[in-house]
């Protein structure tokens, strides 16, 4: 949906010049493929455009100071401003009330396509932020214990239910817009029982826990992939941003058409230990179904051989083992395994 955000930006420049404005760029101007402005009253009215024409992205190539960056990366870096709130700017501008109504009413691919995308995708439910206002506002002695800080917990919204004894983790989609309530259970289970569940409903495989969250860490970046939300909140704790969780251990086509919106230099797959070579080979091979016209390469921890047990996130290891591991123990495609084979 990102995807169609920038177009929706591109095809309306004057639009595009209202967002600008809004964060005190000035001297902006419209031409006939790109616009101009400037970063203040002073600067010059030509030191940073953005073409309308041949930019999926919605780059924002800043002469003055060499930076090229995605508009809503360039927003947040240039005005401090997180990925969340800029969206919630251009929804306004836009008069989006609703992203998936606004985008299934225009038809953007039309015709043929158009008919056979609304069969084979479903409106996604979204949640009122109120519906976390029953749980409060604590931070967990067992995910500190876990490696996860409080400002990590404070960050990604962590809250209790005091009712059912659980911590509360909430699930945003793409946009930063409430789509589930998970719940971890603050108290011992026994084996084969459940450790987490979910509270309110969440399609899992519609999204990437930690992507609207870490947005401006992960474009043009390498991506690391982890399984669980706890391991991004852990690798927050570290000063690691740059990464997603999978909620899973399989990668939905969805998920993959997210992580190239990043349009993302490498991506990097840190499964837990123990995990199912075959599902592993279908994650890659899904990755490079998508990545035939991009130039990302892709990599994996590289565990087997080595002394870990069963069942164990990287991030789970400590920050310093951690860093080693992806300094040290990432294995690229292409280095041991013939792309004909995958």
């Amino acid at each position: 949906m990102l995807k169609e955000i920038k177009k929706e930006l591109l095809n309306q420049p004057e639009k595009l010049k209202e967002v600008l404005e809004h964060y005190n760029f000035h001297n902006v101007i419209i031409h006939q493929s790109y616009i101009s402005f400037g970063r203040s009253v002073d600067s010059s009215k030509k030191s940073i455009v953005i073409r309308l024409t041949n930019n999926d992205y919605l780059y924002v190539k800043d002469y003055a100071r060499n930076i090229q960056k995605d508009l809503f990366t360039y927003i947040g870096e240039q005005r401090l401003s997180d990925f969340s709130e800029i969206l919630s700017t251009v929804k306004l501008i836009l008069n989006i009330t609703d992203y998936y109504d606004f985008f299934g009413d225009r038809g953007i691919f039309g015709g043929f396509y158009e008919r056979i995308r609304k069969r084979n995708i479903s409106k996604i439910n979204t949640y009122d932020e109120s519906i976390l206002d029953k749980y409060k506002m604590y931070g967990n002695a067992r995910f500190v214990k876990d490696h996860i800080s409080i400002d990590a917990q404070q960050f990604f919204g962590i809250r209790y239910d005091v009712e059912s004894q659980g911590i509360v983790i909430p699930i945003r989609n793409q946009l930063g817009q409430l789509m589930g309530v998970k719940v971890r259970c603050n108290y011992e289970i026994e084996d084969g029982e459940m450790k987490y569940y979910y509270l309110v409903p969440c399609a899992m495989s519609q999204t990437l826990y930690g992507y609207s969250q870490n947005y401006n860490h992960l474009v043009e970046n390498t991506v690391y992939i982890l399984e669980s939300e706890k391991s991004v909140m852990q690798c927050y704790s570290y000063g690691i941003r740059n990464c997603v969780a999978l909620g899973s251990g399989s990668i939905s086509n969805k998920q993959v058409q997210m992580l190239f919106e990043l349009n993302p230099k490498k991506i990097i797959f840190l499964h837990d230990t123990g995990f199912k070579q075959e599902y592993f080979d279908r994650n890659i091979a899904m990755i490079k179904n998508y990545s035939r016209f991009s130039e990302v390469e892709i990599g994996y921890w590289d565990y087997v051989g080595k002394d870990y047990e069963d069942k164990v996130s990287p991030s789970d290891l400590g920050k310093v083992k951690f860093e080693q591991i992806i300094n040290t123990e990432i294995k690229m495609i292409g280095d041991e395994i013939d792309e004909d084979e995958l």
